[in-house]
């Protein structure tokens, strides 16, 4: 039904006019300018981003409307998106398109949520959205101002496991990548490997090493010594214990605990690592049985509040607020 053609320079005219529309650009979050060498200069840049690529939609050989993939996180395994159909007698179509990338999204990019938001008069796609397995995510929502105006953007995702136990699962296409180059330096980076802790000589420096250049502390004060920490390694209370590597240079290390707490230790951490990393556990592990008063039936973290990446991570994967702590 439906082809996807990515974007060139020459397609900017048709979309600085389809964008600046009255009828597509009321529902968009920010306005632009009708400035066709400002169009064409940004199609020539974003072939350089990494967490945002675009198309054409294509019916019966003509361009119809665009659509675009932001936030795009191999790492976390998230993104963000958004369409319009720009030619007014096929914007009964609209309602068709959705499904196509999801299977795109899900298949071919490994990703596990797909978020959205929009402006919160937009009901005909909210309710497009519903329709496709989206659940509302209220702690996204957020207020803009657009031409002056205070406006709510409602924020909704969907998640893979939801969308392919629905309807929609046989709308599939093929979504050209040929020109965004920046998308394999994006996943090359998104690698990370695990070394299960053994308590080796050389992994005992590592962790020392790792612990020494911690930003972010919770648990002590000042560095064990070589002595003490080598004992603690050697007979450590963990569950599961690894040190995380990066292009096989140690960047950090990850434990779960037999109460079901999950720590991590990163010596330079930004929110996608942490999402993966949080993704990782969630997927390959299980919280332990629950024991009233000893142990939750759920994973948890405990983070320091200057730890913004870690922070940011736990949101990024939807994680739940559910205390505070505090030294007294």
């Amino acid at each position: 039904m439906f082809t996807f053609r990515e974007i060139q320079e020459a397609d900017a005219k048709m979309i600085l006019c389809w964008r600046t529309s009255p009828r597509v650009s009321k529902y968009m979050k920010t306005q632009v300018a009708n400035d066709l060498k400002e169009q064409e200069q940004w199609i020539r840049t974003s072939r350089n981003q990494t967490n945002f690529y675009h198309w054409l939609i294509i019916s019966q050989g003509q361009p119809i409307g665009y659509l675009s993939l932001s936030d795009y996180c191999p790492i976390g395994r998230t993104t963000s998106w958004g369409f319009y159909i720009g030619e007014e007698e096929h914007k009964g179509l609209g309602g068709l398109v959705p499904p196509f990338f999801y299977n795109f999204c899900f298949t071919e990019l490994g990703i596990k949520q797909i978020n959205a938001e929009m402006l919160y008069f937009n009901t005909s796609v909210i309710e497009l959205h519903r329709l496709h397995g989206y659940d509302f995510t209220p702690k996204r929502d957020r207020v803009i101002i657009n031409n002056g105006k205070k406006l709510l953007l409602v924020s909704m995702s969907l998640q893979k496991a939801h969308f392919e136990a629905g309807k929609f699962t046989r709308f599939k296409a093929t979504f050209p990548t040929s020109f965004w180059s920046a998308r394999e330096q994006a996943n090359k980076e998104s690698h990370i490997s695990f070394e299960s802790i053994t308590g080796s000589e050389e992994q005992i420096l590592c962790l020392h090493h790792l612990l020494a250049s911690r930003e972010h502390t919770i648990s002590h004060e000042n560095l064990p010594n070589l002595l003490t920490h080598t004992e603690f390694v050697k007979n450590h209370p963990y569950r599961e214990w690894w040190i995380i590597r990066s292009n096989d240079n140690a960047i950090g290390s990850l434990y779960l605990t037999m109460e079901n707490a999950v720590g991590i230790n990163l010596m330079v951490g930004h929110t996608d690592l942490y999402a993966q990393l949080i993704e990782k556990v969630r997927s390959d592990h299980d919280p332990l049985p629950e024991i009233p008063s000893v142990r939750p039936k759920y994973f948890f973290i405990n983070v320091s509040p200057k730890n913004l990446g870690l922070l940011n991570g736990l949101e990024k994967v939807n994680a739940m607020h559910t205390q505070e702590s505090y030294r007294i």
